[in-house]
């Protein structure tokens, strides 16, 4: 496994080179842990000039589990507590961050600028990251990141994998379907 410190500018790498073409960023997450380790990582990175200013849409049960962790800042790491508690800076909070409130907000994220999405389920099983990975998969400007285990035989394995198409039930409940020609990242770490 590659040390932190590399997993980290390695994912900063990607969202740069994505966002300077135009692109966005899908970074699927379980809400749980990962989820907040990368959003700790975007806002740290954007606030120190290293990491190319764009917005982060949070969706998903992210938001939910975020404010457990905000809530009980003594478990959480010594320099984010000391943040929290001494400084009065919720890096969870960060001004780079929208949550995403309803579904209906997608259509506007998904035409508008560059931008980085978080958003379960991190392994294409569900959530709200399929609504946008079945509106951005064709574009080959944007960019999915693997950050989280893909277990064999979901659909996140089989795009991390390589796979040029799969077949996806729609809002509509019918299969259809689509191509995929996004990069295709994995960072571990």
């Amino acid at each position: 496994m590659p040390s932190r410190m590399d997993a980290e500018k390695k994912l900063v790498s990607i969202i740069n080179e994505t966002i300077s073409r135009e692109g966005k960023v899908m970074i699927p997450v379980p809400a749980v842990g990962r989820a907040q380790e990368i959003m700790l990582i975007l806002d740290e990175y954007m606030r120190r000039g290293e990491l190319k200013e764009a917005p982060v849409f949070i969706e998903g049960m992210i938001s939910e589990s975020t404010a457990i962790h905000t809530a009980y800042p003594e478990y959480l790491s010594r320099e984010v507590r000391n943040s929290i508690l001494n400084q009065e800076v919720n890096p969870f909070e960060s001004d780079y961050f929208t949550v995403v409130e309803h579904p209906s907000a997608r259509e506007d994220i998904i035409k508008g600028e560059p931008c980085i999405i978080v958003a379960t389920a991190g392994m294409l099983e569900g959530g709200p990251i399929i609504d946008y990975f079945q509106q951005l998969a064709h574009d080959e400007r944007n960019a999915i990141v693997f950050v989280s285990y893909q277990i064999e035989g979901t659909l996140g394995r089989r795009v991390q994998k390589g796979i040029p198409e799969v077949s996806i039930m729609n809002s509509e409940r019918k299969i259809r379907a689509l191509k995929i020609n996004l990069k295709v990242h994995t960072v571990e770490g």
